[in-house]
């Protein structure tokens, strides 16, 4: 077949040629800056599903007032540029995890686009707005707080067993729902994506974790609005201590660890609801050392949201569809991929923290060539990492995949019975050596990766608690002991620098 007349009629390629045309315009580019790009952390009012968000909304919302300067010259401006975008494209450009065509049902679609101009112009407005506080109403401490995709509701946990969904509504969070979601404190709460509806995930010391989906036909406030679908309970006697959601257009991964170490991935059953899970992968991240009942413990998990992984890693023969985890397990990272077959295996330890590590962040951006992660230590100090590909690798792409010497993690207690299969089996049986041969049987597109630690940042006075990327993957913003919130940016010379230094321990 003519390789021309085959470009003609591939969709992805005509939406990355019309992508390129736009941006090849020198106005466009002139015009266009990070700052003033739509933000998922940032917007004014909430869109549920329920509320039948349509061309209405998208009417509304792009009929907006802008603040527009005056100038004799005809160039073409962002928000221009926005105006004709079609901003749910970007996400349905990829192929499902299956290698399936991508495709959402209309009101889903209507119910994205509508979502993404409100927080456009939200954002317009609120840029130049200051921080603002307001009472959680919580019993006791707040404990977890997320975001939804778009910025637009947010949901906090508290030690007094409650969750609370917040909505923005012009300047000011409005109160939706409260209600008692675990019978102990509530130590971490997460969104779900944007395509099954809002869908909140909790974990609590009550050893469960608990999937509540909004339902709209409920009053809010009346303490029903949020259903719960789905009650996972711990496997050991230790509670669940984090969890993280992954998308992959309208399909859904939960990682969940234990406080003593248990790693847990599960799948829905139907990935057309999430009522029903099961487990495919299961390991114990410290191997044959598990922590002691009496000492302080640092884990979690957190998956690579970016639907494709870092082109390198790509062209190196790693699956396009490969899901990236990282799992902080005591005082070291361990990263995850998985392979063609779906198997997890192990690329990289990020070491170098002297005491446990309180939380890890994956950095977006899998256009640079190489991943960024972070990581929060209990000894003051944030390190960030680079993971990279070697180029050799790129010689194994058409032929076996390229082996990786890593050591074996098994679980101690996993019996026969419940032997995990498919991503599992590549968690509880990653290949002991440089094995070619082992590693084919076992599925193509393991590669190796090389991490470097690039910097250690000290600055925070004790602990830090709290590491998050922007969306953009640019800005570094973190949190710890000394009630400081503090941004850092990567500088020319490759060394990360603080931005910024935002105190909230005063009285202003």
């Amino acid at each position: 077949m003519d390789q021309h007349a085959t470009t003609e009629h591939d969709p992805i390629q005509l939406s990355l040629d019309a992508v390129t045309r736009r941006l090849h315009r020198p106005a466009f580019l002139s015009n266009l800056t990070p700052s003033r790009l739509p933000s998922r952390a940032a917007s004014d009012s909430s869109l549920s599903p329920g509320e039948a968000p349509g061309a209405p909304h998208i009417a509304e919302a792009r009929s907006l007032p802008r603040d527009r300067g005056h100038s004799h010259l005809n160039i073409v401006t962002l928000e221009d540029a926005v105006e004709e975008a079609d901003l749910v494209l970007p996400l349905l450009q990829e192929p499902s995890a299956d290698g399936s065509t991508s495709a959402i049902d209309a009101n889903v679609h209507d119910y994205l686009e509508a979502a993404f101009w409100g927080a456009r112009n939200t954002y317009s407005r609120m840029a130049s707005a200051g921080f603002q506080t307001f009472a959680h109403g919580h019993q006791d401490l707040v404990l977890a707080v997320d975001f939804n995709y778009f910025g637009t509701r947010m949901v906090t946990a508290s030690s007094d067993h409650r969750l609370k969904v917040w909505d923005k509504k012009e300047e000011s969070w409005s109160l939706v729902e409260s209600w008692k979601a675990h019978d102990a404190e509530i130590v971490d709460v997460k969104w779900n994506g944007p395509f099954m509806g809002e869908v909140v995930g909790s974990i609590g010391e009550d050893g469960r974790c608990k999937l509540w989906q909004e339902d709209v036909t409920e009053v809010p406030m009346s303490g029903n609005r949020f259903k719960l679908i789905t009650n996972l309970a711990s496997q050991t006697n230790a509670p669940f201590m984090s969890l993280d959601f992954k998308n992959i257009m309208q399909e859904t991964w939960l990682a969940l660890i234990t406080r003593d170490g248990l790693l847990l991935v599960y799948e829905p059953t139907d990935q057309s609801n999430l009522n029903e899970w099961g487990i495919i992968a299961e390991t114990w991240v410290c191997g044959n050392n598990p922590p002691e009942r009496q000492e302080e413990v640092g884990f979690k998990v957190a998956f690579h949201k970016e639907k494709l992984p870092c082109w390198t890693a790509i062209m190196a023969g790693l699956d396009r569809k490969s899901l990236g985890l990282a799992v902080a397990a005591m005082n070291k990272v361990l990263v995850f991929r998985t392979d063609k077959s779906k198997r997890f295996f192990k690329v990289a330890e990020l070491e170098g923290a002297r005491q446990i590590i309180r939380d890890v962040a994956w950095a977006n951006g899998s256009m640079r060539g190489y991943d960024v992660l972070a990581t929060a230590s209990k000894d003051g100090a944030i390190r960030i990492y680079e993971l990279s590909t070697p180029r050799s690798d790129k010689s194994l792409a058409a032929g076996a995949s390229a082996s990786t010497t890593i050591d074996t993690i098994s679980s101690p207690q996993v019996n026969k019975s419940r032997a995990p299969s498919g991503i599992g089996a590549g968690l509880a049986g990653v290949s002991k050596g440089p094995d070619p041969s082992q590693d084919h049987e076992q599925g193509p597109g393991r590669i190796t990766q090389t991490v470097k630690l690039v910097d250690e940042l000290n600055s925070h006075q004790g602990a830090v608690w709290r590491v998050a990327f922007s969306q953009m993957g640019d800005l570094l913003v973190s949190t710890g002991d000394d009630a400081a919130i503090r941004t850092w940016k990567k500088a020319v010379n490759g060394h990360w620098l603080e931005y910024s230094e935002i105190g909230t321990s005063g009285d202003n």
